[in-house]
Parts: structure tokens; C-alpha cells; sequence
């Protein structure tokens, strides 16, 4: 299949801000002034090839996305992050695996620069990544991954992450418009001596139909370690925020069995 719908075989990151995505939130840091952040990216599906016996499929994939954060008070943009990725999915049953190139490119905002009366300097990374899920029982849906940079600028002390995380959906009905969840994600990078980035996010979804999850979901969440954005990686915070995300694409609501053969759609 040519151009296939990009999250039928791996699901969204529902709790992983680095996972591109459309959305819009408000936070408050401890001690300092309000945030925003504006994030805007997605998938395309380029091809799917169908394993022999209907037992899965493979497909290649194009991601990019714009990460940005603003001082909520000022409106003044603090960084933008500019990422893009070539992801190979897989599914078997209830297993699902991305495997993944992307490179990451973070800058300060004109007006932080500014206002700190500092000069810019470059960020950016190139990275493989794979992220293997599990779907033990419906609601319920299990991750871990890991990455390694394979360029750094400027260098780093140490180039190896890990990544996992549990997402569980409260309603799997295949009639509901409603479905809230609690999902979890937790990435821990050598280059912070491996102190960890917490996020738990409890959300509800709201969608046309079960399989075709085009819609808006609205969350609060609770992020707490060092920073992933490229520029301020090294400093550390707890964010508590409150915001929307956009389903743009046809996005299978995980957890969900494969995509229904064409004959049976039809």
C-alpha cells in the first residue's frame, strides 16, 4: 500500500513529548513565571508491506515537528525545537516496533537572547532510536526503547538514552465518543548522568468512532527532571500544565487490534 494511515501500526506516544504532534498547553514552572507551548508536527505514510499469512506488516514513515516554548506573561519565545524523523514501524498482534533515524535542532528565541544578553550557540544531535510496545490486555499498553546519538553539537558527555512507559484507557468501547486514560513516560539520557524526565498526563479523548481517532483529546500533566529541549537539557524543573492536542490524521486509539483487510472495511 502507497501513502497508508501513519499510526496503524504504531500508536502515538500518548505521554512522550518528543513524539510529534499537533497541540497547545499551558504550565506553570515552580519559582518562575508561567510557560506556553505550542507543538505542531505529525506522520506521513509512505509504503506498507503485509507479512506473508496475515500475521503483520511493515511500514516506512516521515515525521517532523516544531516544538516551541513561550514566557506565558510576555508572549516572548524562550526556544523552538526543530525535529524530523524517518521511522520503520512494525506489527505483530498484540507487538508493535518503531525503529527510527531523527535529528534534532534546538534554538533560543531572539527575545531570551535578549533579554539574558547572551549570543545564540548551535544544538543539535542525530540519533537511532527503537521503541518496542506491547498490548498485553486491551486496556492496556506497555513501552520501552532506546537511543544513541551518533552526532552531537557541540559534544556531549555520554550519548545513550532509555525510554519506557504505560498507558491504560479507562473506556475501550467501540461505540463511545469518550475515552480518558492516565499515560506515563519516563526518558533518561547518559549526557544528565541518567537522572530521569518524569511525565504523567491523564487525558480524555474525544473521538468520532473507536478506530478512526481524529479528534481533540484535553489533559493535564505533571513533568518533573531535566529538561528535552537540546538548549537547556542541563537545568532541571517541574512543570504542571493543562492544554489540547489535535488528531489531525487517521490514528488508531490504542490499544487496538490491526487494521481490518480492505474486504472487510468495505
Amino acid at each position: 500500500m502507497g501513502f497508508p494511515p501513519a499510526h496503524e501500526l504504531f500508536a502515538p506516544l500518548l505521554a512522550d513529548p518528543t513524539d510529534p504532534h499537533f497541540g497547545f498547553s499551558l504550565g506553570v514552572v515552580a519559582k518562575q513565571r508561567g510557560i506556553a507551548r505550542v507543538d505542531l508536527g505529525d506522520y506521513l505514510g509512505i509504503y506498507r508491506l503485509a507479512f506473508p499469512g496475515d500475521i503483520g506488516a511493515a511500514q516506512l514513515n516521515l515525521g517532523g515537528a516544531i516544538f516551541t516554548r513561550f514566557d506565558a506573561t510576555s508572549h516572548d519565545i524562550q526556544v523552538i525545537d526543530y525535529y524530523g524523523n524517518v521511522p520503520l514501524d512494525f506489527r505483530m498482534g498484540k507487538a508493535s516496533m518503531r525503529m527510527m533515524f531523527y535529528h534534532d535542532s534546538s534554538h533560543l528565541g531572539d527575545d531570551y537572547l535578549k533579554d539574558k544578553n547572551i549570543q545564540t550557540v548551535s544544538h543539535s544531535w542525530e540519533a537511532l532510536r527503537a521503541i518496542l510496545a506491547l498490548n498485553p490486555v486491551e486496556p492496556l499498553r506497555l513501552y520501552g526503547g532506546y537511543t544513541r546519538a551518533i552526532h552531537t553539537k557541540p559534544a556531549w558527555i555520554g550519548y545513550q538514552a532509555v525510554q519506557g512507559g504505560a498507558e491504560i484507557h479507562f473506556n475501550t468501547s467501540k461505540s463511545a465518543h469518550w475515552h480518558p486514560y492516565w499515560a506515563n513516560d519516563m526518558q533518561t539520557w547518559e549526557r544528565t548522568a541518567w537522572r530521569p524526565t518524569w511525565t504523567s498526563q491523564l487525558g480524555l479523548k474525544t473521538a468520532a468512532d473507536y478506530s478512526m481517532g481524529r479528534g481533540i483529546t484535553y489533559f493535564v500533566q505533571v513533568m518533573k527532571g531535566p529538561r528535552l529541549e537540546g538548549q537547556f537539557f542541563t537545568q532541571t524543573e517541574t512543570v504542571w500544565s493543562a492544554g489540547l492536542q489535535f488528531s489531525l490524521s487517521a490514528n488508531l486509539l490504542s490499544p487496538s487490534a490491526l487494521p481490518a483487510p480492505k474486504e472487510e472495511q468495505k
